[in-house]
């Protein structure tokens, strides 16, 4: 029976679905609360509220919550003929498939997401492909094996 994965066409682009649906959701409503809330304040005239000022830095903290919240959302891995490319929440990478040593994934061992066995010994987190999707999570991990595995020279995942 041959894989339906095997000779997918490039680039194939993972994505963690509940992350980056309750980031997209959350980033929006996070900015307008805080907005509402300074604007409440400044409404009722809350003791020691000074608009002009407090206003700011709370519509500004809500703008910062927010973009912290997306970077969250914005999370992906994308494989293409030279490489894959891993945006997590605080790196940002690029690696080669001969750097590419295994992909490892299994959410009854406690994996929150898939890590790549790199050829310098070292490992790197995958967070596009996160245990909170269920089996779709194993799916992708197991499309990432097959992608380092046609890609690598070595053969890649043992």
């Amino acid at each position: 029976m041959s894989d339906p994965a095997r000779g997918e066409p490039l680039p194939v682009v993972f994505r963690p679905r509940m992350l980056r649906t309750v980031g997209l959701i959350l980033a929006p409503l996070v900015t307008a609360a805080f907005i509402a809330a300074s604007i409440a304040f400044t409404i009722i005239e809350w003791k020691g509220w000074r608009p002009a000022v407090d206003s700011v830095w709370m519509i500004g903290l809500g703008i910062a919550l927010s973009l912290a919240i997306l970077r969250f959302a914005l999370i992906v891995a994308r494989a293409d003929e030279d490489g894959l490319f891993v945006r997590n929440i605080v790196l940002t990478r690029r690696y080669e498939w001969s750097q590419i040593v295994g992909v490892s994934y299994s959410e009854p061992l406690g994996d929150s997401w898939a890590n790549l066995s790199l050829s310098d010994g070292t490992t790197a987190a995958v967070m596009a492909i996160q245990a909170a999707d269920g089996p779709r999570a194993a799916e992708a991990a197991n499309r990432l094996r097959i992608l380092v595995d046609e890609h690598t020279p070595t053969g890649g995942t043992p």
